[in-house]
């Protein structure tokens, strides 16, 4: 894989997952409840159930690509026009409400949390169908991918739960000129698919 086609994916994974989302609200919530010590085990079921999804978003991508030859070069307009979707929903993004979780987090709660979050399977079908299948096919290296999106999915995970209150007050006073720098990125990523 080439390295522009490498930071071109870091950067559009980054914001996808860095983003406000079902997730990092809830860490941000639960976070400021319980303490980053109680979260751990949400974070870990989390990472699990990230961890599985770009497994199965890898697998997924490389045998519909060798069932349906020639797929690839549709599927790239496919992710491209995804992440457009995405730049437009950054771009009117308002801050998240505040919303109290009810239950003391667990590592289940993560764990399903993660596998039903329609946005974590459309960013891992992205990822592997735009930038990394049609650069590389073997499957340990699939697999080092998956846990790279894992990681960066992870990170943002981490930045939320940390920030907790402050990365609030940030975005809240903020979201506006955020939202539109995150839109721009993420057009510019597009953009650089398809041409």
């Amino acid at each position: 894989m080439p390295l522009s086609v490498f930071l071109n994916m870091t950067v559009s994974a980054a914001i996808t997952v860095w983003s406000p989302g079902p997730n990092n609200i809830l860490l941000l919530s639960t976070s400021s409840k319980y303490g980053i010590r109680k979260n751990l085990r949400l974070m870990l079921g989390i990472w699990t159930g990230s961890l599985t999804l770009m497994c199965l978003s890898g697998l997924f991508c490389s045998t519909l690509s060798k069932v349906i030859p020639g797929i690839q070069a549709y599927m790239k307009y496919a992710g491209a026009a995804y992440i457009l979707y995405l730049a437009w929903q950054t771009f009117r993004r308002q801050p998240p409400a505040d919303s109290a979780a009810e239950k003391e987090p667990s590592y289940l709660m993560g764990l399903f949390l993660q596998l039903l979050n329609v946005k974590i399977i459309l960013y891992g079908l992205t990822m592997f169908s735009t930038f990394i299948l049609p650069w590389e096919s073997s499957i340990p290296l699939l697999f080092l991918f998956a846990i790279y999106l894992m990681i960066l999915g992870a990170i943002g995970n981490l930045i939320w739960a940390f920030a907790g209150n402050l990365l609030k007050r940030l975005y809240n006073a903020h979201y506006r000129v955020m939202n539109a720098v995150m839109a721009f990125l993420l057009l510019w990523c597009a953009l650089r698919i398809i041409r």
